[in-house]
């Protein structure tokens, strides 16, 4: 370290000392070490460089610098601050153990008007050793945000004498069993503990749900999928609240998990996944839990491992650095992916139908007029139409960028489609029942507001047509 802080000492140009300078910070992340003899006067030194600033005083959080400490506490404590700043604040004045530290957590936990303030508070949890965290943070349960209550969880579940507390608000009805995992039950049972093992059978019940169990919900949430509309805009509400903790999708999220845009993501893998995401999982998402000397039970994906140290992946992305000496055992290595099966446990049938709408690849056209009366689908894209010699189904559609794509009919009879009045293609159907994406039709659709105009005949009972374009980039959006 002395031999790396005179290098940067040496450097003369900005851009090469910030390049040092942050290599440093990555490998002091998530850790202390004894203030360095140099570096009071190398920081003076650095500090005249304002793009320097955020390196240094990271690296003063690492050294325990004690000018950290008040610096942190200010940042957390001013509300004019942005939330990305007062964030790495708080991981800071919990890193650095400030005698602070628990008290400000807990007041940003159940009062910070910003929920990813909330959010950070609920995951510092688990790097505290106050005895009473568990207690209290039950004790508070109603104040806790939904959104954050995952978070929660696992932050009590790492350490046994919270999540005996959890377990105990649990049994009495105190805290919604469907608050835990089957990963968070796992966790708890690394602890090897008679007591928290009895807890978890009579609060929570057995460790996971059997194959047939998991085929049987995923039967029972496809039958369900077209009893009401779905939304696009709740869907993505729905991804934010459960998914992009651990999902990188259309632009956000994080890759703690695999990314979302290149799957297959049609309905059948998307029930499958979600439901029971152990059926198929490769070996970069095998789970690892580990028991830390002072008590501590860790769950994440494996980042980097070295002779002397592990370091896991985590939700959000977070990497969290262990000492192998610091742990307690070696690591255990489950082929289990850290996404909870039954996720839809947590979820009503209407988040569930919304998820899939926003999620799904080149979802279907659902709100349409079919010979004039309104009709909206489910996520399936099922529009009924009733027996008669003519058939007009209109729906509306946005198209962010003019570009050539293909428009997927299912249709029994033969039909023709229209785009904002001109003839646009053709087709002879089926001439079997109805089903998705039977035939295509060439399309090219400019830029703006348009309406797709399909006709056709229909002589049987109970029919639909389906209709979806080719939309591989998500240009197109569609009213609510």
């Amino acid at each position: 370290l002395a031999l790396c802080l005179k290098f940067v000492g040496d450097l003369k140009d900005t851009n090469s000392r910030e390049k040092a300078l942050d290599g440093l910070v990555l490998a002091f992340k998530g850790q202390t070490v004894a203030l360095p003899a140099a570096w009071a006067v190398l920081q003076e030194d650095l500090r005249k460089e304002a793009r320097l600033v955020p390196l240094v005083n990271k690296l003063a959080v690492s050294f325990r610098d004690p000018a950290a400490l008040k610096r942190a506490l200010d940042t957390v404590g001013d509300a004019t601050n942005s939330a990305e700043n007062r964030i790495e604040a708080l991981r800071q004045l919990v890193l650095l153990k400030h005698p602070q530290a628990y008290q400000v957590v807990a007041a940003m936990l159940y009062g910070d008007k910003e929920l990813p303030l909330r959010a950070e508070a609920a995951r510092q949890l688990a790097n505290l050793t106050e005895p009473s965290v568990g207690s209290d943070v039950v004790g508070n349960w109603a104040k806790i945000a939904k959104e954050i209550r995952p978070d929660v969880v696992n932050s009590l579940t790492s350490r046994k004498e919270w999540a005996k507390a959890l377990l105990t608000a649990m049994n009495e009805k105190k805290v919604e069993r469907t608050e835990l995992t089957d990963n968070s039950v796992l966790k708890m049972q690394a602890f090897k503990d008679k007591e928290l093992d009895a807890l978890i059978e009579k609060a929570w019940g057995r460790t996971r749900p059997t194959p047939d169990e998991l085929a049987k919900v995923i039967d029972a949430t496809r039958s369900k999928l077209d009893e009401t509309p779905a939304s696009f805009a709740r869907g993505k509400a729905v991804f934010e609240a459960q998914c992009i903790k651990c999902h990188k999708f259309d632009g956000k999220g994080v890759e703690v998990g695999p990314a979302l845009d290149g799957a297959g993501r049609d309905i059948e893998y998307l029930l499958a996944n979600v439901i029971d995401p152990n059926r198929v999982i490769g070996a970069p998402y095998f789970l690892r839990t580990l028991n830390t000397l002072d008590g501590r039970i860790e769950q994440g994906l494996l980042a980097e491992e070295d002779e002397n140290s592990i370091t896991l992946k985590v939700e959000n992305a977070q990497l969290k650095k262990f000492l192998k000496k610091d742990l307690d055992g070696p690591v255990k290595v489950q082929e289990k992916s850290m996404m909870p099966e039954g996720l839809t446990a947590g979820m009503t049938p209407q988040n569930f139908r919304d998820l899939i709408r926003y999620v799904m690849a080149h979802p279907f056209l659902v709100n349409a007029t079919v010979n004039g009366k309104a009709v909206t689908a489910g996520v399936t894209g099922r529009i009924p139409v009733p027996m008669a010699k003519e058939i007009t189904v209109t729906a509306e559609f946005t198209v962010a960028d003019t570009f050539k794509t293909k428009l997927l009919v299912g249709s029994s009879n033969p039909f023709t489609v229209m785009l904002d009045g001109k003839a646009m293609g053709q087709g002879p159907g089926s001439g079997k029942a109805m089903r998705p994406d039977g035939e295509l039709v060439e399309v090219e659709l400019p830029k703006g507001k348009h309406t797709l105009t399909f006709t056709t005949s229909n002589t049987t009972a109970d029919a639909a047509v389906f209709l979806r374009f080719l939309d591989p980039d998500r240009k197109l959006s569609y009213p609510e």
